[in-house]
């Protein structure tokens, strides 16, 4: 493993996208609620009825999906890999596993629908359950699992060092 720095930001796009998903779906909505009723044709007035259950809940997704994303903005999440550690910081605070802390770096692919994901297990000494981590959620995952992969021990494949 190279003696440097490696940082990986969080992916936003998913956030981005169900926003501009829904409130696209909303403005169609409404649009065509209008269309239905006429209102566009007559006097060129979109009219929102208020006391429809779609047009909130549409809005409801709206505002859930705005606020993630706001609140994932805000934290500004990244995983740094050095030599000596691996740090999940957010803006706010940050956790440091030393790599004499680490016992084993299980990755393993999971299947999710119709596609095969990637999951990072890292079991530390003295923890009972190991953390868990989504290589997909960061920017260049493939990297990161390339980096996790040789960190207990450059020897082992996929990066699974005996206990």
């Amino acid at each position: 493993m190279e003696q440097q720095m490696h940082t990986f930001h969080y992916r936003l796009d998913t956030y981005w996208r169900s926003v501009a998903i829904y409130a696209v779906a909303l403005l169609l909505y409404g649009l065509g609620r209008s269309m239905i009723a006429g209102t566009i044709w007559n006097d060129g007035k979109i009219e929102v009825v208020v006391g429809d259950p779609i047009f909130w809940l549409l809005a409801l997704f709206v505002v859930v999906s705005s606020t993630a994303l706001v609140v994932n903005l805000i934290l500004g999440r990244q995983l740094t890999i050095t030599p000596e550690a691996i740090i999940y910081a957010t803006r706010f605070r940050q956790r440091r596993l030393e790599r004499s802390a680490i016992r084993r770096i299980v990755i393993r692919r999971e299947r999710a629908g119709w596609r095969r994901l990637r999951s990072v297990r890292i079991y530390l000494h003295g923890r009972r359950f190991p953390i868990r981590l989504r290589p997909s959620a960061y920017e260049r995952d493939r990297h990161l699992v390339e980096l996790l992969a040789t960190y207990t021990n450059p020897d082992q494949p996929h990066g699974q060092a005996k206990p």
